[in-house]
């Protein structure tokens, strides 16, 4: 299976403080709802692929896993 995002990453944080969204335009929304749009990075499409959802869950909690991965 494919899942595929969009993340705003902060510029002075790390990568616990990006904003995430299904849709480009619910990213920007919430960058404008959380912060200010100068905090942020411009919101980039990330993909990846995994097998079923124990697949999903190893890669969202490996060591570098979490987010912003794919």
């Amino acid at each position: 299976m494919k899942m595929t995002y969009w993340i705003a990453e902060s510029v002075e944080g790390d990568k616990t403080d990006a904003i995430i969204a299904r849709t480009k335009h619910d990213c920007e929304q919430k960058v404008l709802a959380y912060a200010s749009p100068s905090e942020y990075r411009q919101p980039v499409k990330k993909s990846f692929l995994y097998e079923d959802a124990f697949d999903l869950f190893e890669m969202a909690t490996a060591k570098d896993g979490g987010r912003g991965m794919g």
